[in-house]
């Protein structure tokens, strides 16, 4: 069941990529940025440029950002953790990447895909929860900047456009 608008977000502690958990009572932004993510998935890949984007110009906004990977490592051995660390850096991810190894972040959150996004306000309850942007192979053809619109809207003291977009992605590989 998906996370319901203005719901809390759910407490984490997880291990990051930079040898460190990453705990929701650290985030102390004015929002908070969600990505559920993976090393292997197309549209995660294709994004990535983007998330890097956003990470950098809203972090300076005072908007935090965390992306999790909760995808069986086991069955997908692309998305454990040392691959991670070694995409963090390749990347110059600007954001903790953590991995949720036990699913239950993701889970509670409702999420199925990769990349979906979950914004959530300074008080950490739910204001915008899909997709970061309506064209996941060409940056130049996007005609929607739903996270981005979302961010701007929030900061500016308003409710977003759009508070629920459809994700899209691949689907997170279950244990």
């Amino acid at each position: 069941m998906a996370l319901e608008l203005h719901a809390p977000c759910p407490a984490f502690d997880l291990p990051g990529t930079d040898d460190r958990n990453h705990t929701l009572a650290e985030l102390k932004g004015k929002l908070f940025v969600l990505f559920v993510s993976c090393n292997h998935c197309p549209y995660v890949i294709a994004y990535e440029p983007r998330m890097v984007a956003l990470a950098n110009e809203y972090g300076a906004r005072g908007v935090d950002f965390v992306a999790v990977n909760a995808n069986d490592a086991t069955r997908y051995p692309d998305d454990g953790l040392s691959p991670m660390k070694a995409r963090a850096r390749e990347r110059a991810f600007p954001f903790a990447y953590v991995r949720d190894d036990s699913q239950a972040l993701v889970r509670a959150l409702g999420a199925r895909f990769t990349p979906e996004v979950y914004v959530f306000d300074e008080a950490k309850k739910l204001r915008y929860h899909g997709r970061i942007d309506d064209n996941h192979r060409d940056a130049s053809r996007v005609t929607s900047h739903d996270l981005k619109n979302a961010l701007d809207a929030l900061l500016a003291g308003t409710e977003p456009p759009a508070t629920d977009t459809t994700a899209f992605g691949c689907s997170i590989k279950w244990k």
